[in-house]
């Protein structure tokens, strides 16, 4: 998996470590090939922070964006959608694999 994570000037040191930290949470259900987080922050707007996650799963793209009070907050809720997405897409295919043919023979029990 290859990740890179983008931050603004006004973001946290510590927040990049944050996210990596997230972003394992993510490899449980597919196999990620490329994972490319972006974490805003301006203290002049409201919301203050945003975050913007890009996945790409098997030929599938899939894109999330939160916006938040904080960082952390943004992060949390970027990787939640992202997780969300990541489940449905990962059900989606081992559902449609799952189906027997009809001239197949039953499983064994």
């Amino acid at each position: 998996m290859r990740v890179s994570i983008v931050t603004g000037h006004h973001v946290p040191p510590d927040a990049r470590a944050y996210a990596e930290a997230k972003l394992r949470r993510l490899e449980h259900y597919a196999h990620l090939e490329e994972v490319s987080l972006t974490v805003e922050r301006e203290t002049a707007l409201l919301p203050e922070a945003s975050a913007e996650i890009v996945l790409h799963v098997r030929r599938t793209r899939l894109s999330a964006r939160q916006e938040a009070a904080s960082v952390r907050e943004a992060i949390d809720g970027v990787i939640d959608k992202a997780d969300e997405q990541v489940r449905r897409h990962h059900d989606r295919v081992t559902d449609r694999k799952g189906r027997i043919r009809a001239d197949a023979e039953p499983p064994r029990p």
